[in-house]
């Protein structure tokens, strides 16, 4: 399933460019971009556009450094990027408290790695879509603040598309499953992971399965498995990872001392009479330009691994990759389920594919046993 590329795509792919000078040159790509695509008229100004949101919170410490109005088919959106002298935290916690003042908040996600620490509030009222999104490197005293905000018009074209392919979804496969068997429905499970792990929203998805997330933003989880065994141990732990970490290389690591990594994790599960569960890494968008075809054969390698390693242990796939890529020949994340960043997955990708995965693999680990 293929679509075009609507200019909201376009404008949300912004936000999870890092660092000031990626954002300035991404801003430039995309508005050569924009105007192939049939942009009527772009205002790049010095402060807030000229028809700005005045319910969009601007923190008055914040310094304006570029500001961008586009007008595409009448229907307005800007983009507003800033800087900020302080704690990522402190300005994270403000927007938290302004923005429901005047905008119905859809979700937020925050996290601290080890060499950058962002937040993300996705929001909207009657007339836009809003994005926040804000970035600040390890030790750096300057956050950097993007603000993009969407005429409706033109995201609810978008909306509307996903809605059909869901509905559609729906009536081909069913509702996911809603009952489990009697051993699944009594179990316990802990799911260890990451950003799309917990962007998941399993317990939500599946109420009636006793599931506990534990992000960790990562690879080495190690830290927290054993937290987890040496509490109330759970009948099931599911251990996901995420592209983020590939290749290994960039983070003066290899595929073998991850594989080392899973194989202790594994032996520490059985021998605390916990039931294994492994996960394929979701597959990368390598057309994106954050992300390369050197990172997705360094997922795909790694996932090949996955696979002959649980059939020689015996131990159940949470098949992530084989959900959301593009076909058995073209192991690229399908663009169809991309959030933007040529990473993460949308909601489409979770409601669509991955609840309908859950559930058969738990219930073949329960099989399986430890």
């Amino acid at each position: 399933m293929r679509k075009m590329i609507s200019f909201l795509a376009i404008i949300l792919a912004l936000f999870l460019i890092c660092g000031c000078s990626k954002i300035t040159e991404r801003v430039a790509d995309v508005t050569e971009e924009s105007t192939e695509a049939g942009t009527e008229e772009v205002e790049t100004t010095a402060g807030v556009p000229p028809g700005f949101p005045e319910t969009v919170p601007i923190h008055n410490q914040a310094d304006i450094t570029e500001s961008e109005k586009t007008t595409v088919e009448g229907v307005m959106s800007f983009y507003i990027h800033m800087e900020y002298e302080g704690e990522i935290e402190q300005l994270s916690g403000w927007y938290e408290q302004e923005l429901p003042e005047n905008w119905q908040i859809d979700s937020v996600s925050s996290g601290d790695f080890d060499d950058w620490s962002e937040f993300y509030a996705d929001a909207h009222n009657s007339e836009y879509y809003l994005s926040v999104y804000l970035y600040q490197e390890a030790g750096s005293s300057c956050v950097t603040i993007d603000i993009n905000a969407v005429g409706k018009a033109e995201a609810a074209e978008a909306e509307e598309e996903e809605a059909a392919r869901e509905e559609t979804a729906e009536e081909e496969a069913g509702e996911p499953e809603a009952t489990y068997s009697g051993e699944l429905e009594d179990a316990e499970i802990a799911f260890v992971c990451a950003s799309v792990g917990s962007a998941w929203n399993v317990e939500d998805h599946f109420p009636d399965l006793d599931i506990a997330v534990y992000d960790e933003y990562q690879f080495d989880k190690g830290n927290v498995i054993g937290n987890i065994l040496e509490g109330d141990k759970p009948d099931i732990m599911i251990i996901k990872e995420c592209a983020a970490y590939f290749p290994p290389e960039d983070y003066g690591t290899s595929i073998e001392a991850y594989k080392d990594l899973i194989r202790d994790w594994v032996n520490l599960c059985r021998g605390e009479g916990v039931i294994p569960v492994l996960a394929t890494v979701v597959p990368v968008n390598p057309d994106n330009p954050e992300r390369s075809e050197e990172q997705l054969e360094s997922i795909l390698e790694f996932n090949d691994w996955i696979h002959e390693y649980c059939e020689y242990e015996d131990i159940s796939v949470l098949d992530l990759e084989a959900a959301l890529r593009i076909s058995e020949d073209d192991r690229a994340l399908d663009p169809d389920y991309d959030s933007g960043d040529g990473l993460h997955p949308n909601d489409l990708a979770y409601s669509e594919e991955l609840d309908y995965i859950l559930i058969p693999t738990l219930e073949d680990a329960i099989d399986i046993g430890y």
